[in-house]
């Protein structure tokens, strides 16, 4: 049984700590105009040792190892998705389910790649190049979605620093580790949803921490999160209601421009 949303902002704000492929059927088809999610990345492998020097001395040194597929990831959430938006969708990704990604979206119009440019990305590992990069796809379902908006589809944004050095939005623990280990930059979010008129609604199914209902309560978009892990729930609900409180007490000149600025 799907448990029942948390409502913020006057129903603006519709979230759901539950499994997306139990919870997007039962979303009404075209509800929403565009789907903007960065989804468990499909043949990731992990273990792959990292040293991240993010400052001078011993105290700044942070090993990592990567994830690889702890989630399980496929592609059985794109169908479902696809039934509910209306216009579009924007989905992440790595090199290994570049083509794999588009091919799930064959139907819709392929339209853009951006490419973001992490330039503080982790070392080199043991016989692992450095990757720099993470990749943005934009489909398009129907005309509607300001796709010449991008001026230009290289995002050129540092990642979030975890460990000593952590950036100011990124959530660490007492340890300083990170607690998601993919979360975005609102920054990042901001921009691939350039192309998402300012009155739309945005469909995330994979919420994490909640950085894209950040985005859509920073610009005035609606937007609908599913999140399965409660951990990462309790985050984003959170984050999602500091930013209203935020927008609240600052107004509606500092809304409509300078909070477009994290």
């Amino acid at each position: 049984m799907t448990p029942e949303p948390t409502i913020l902002d006057s129903g603006n704000i519709v979230l759901w700590n539950a499994d997306c492929l139990q919870v997007l059927p039962t979303l009404e088809p075209g509800s929403v105009d565009c789907v903007v999610t960065d989804p468990p990345y499909v043949g990731l492998v992990g273990g792959y040792d990292r040293a991240n020097i993010i400052g001078a001395g011993a105290p700044a040194k942070q090993s990592a190892v990567s994830i690889g597929d702890e989630w399980n990831a496929s592609f059985e959430w794109v169908a479902k998705a696809k039934r509910i938006a209306r216009l579009g969708a924007i989905v992440f990704c790595t090199y290994h389910s570049l083509p794999e990604t588009a091919t799930e979206f064959t139907d819709w119009r392929r339209v853009l790649l951006w490419t973001w440019y992490k330039r503080n990305s982790p070392p080199t590992g043991a016989n692992v190049p450095r990757f720099t990069e993470e990749y943005i796809w934009g489909f398009a379902k129907a005309v509607g979605l300001k796709w010449d908006a991008v001026t230009q589809t290289l995002i050129d944004m540092p990642k979030l620093q975890a460990g000593w050095g952590a950036s100011p939005e990124r959530v660490i623990d007492s340890t300083l580790k990170a607690v998601h280990p993919t979360q975005k930059p609102i920054a990042v979010m901001l921009r691939v949803m350039e192309v998402c008129p300012s009155d739309s609604s945005i469909l995330d199914p994979f919420m994490g921490l909640g950085t894209t209902g950040v985005a859509c309560v920073r610009t005035g978009r609606r937007f609908i999160g599913i999140e399965l892990d409660p951990g990462y729930f309790a985050i984003a609900v959170k984050r999602i209601q500091t930013e209203i409180d935020a927008r609240d007490s600052t107004g509606p000149l500092m809304r409509a421009q300078e909070r477009l600025i994290p």
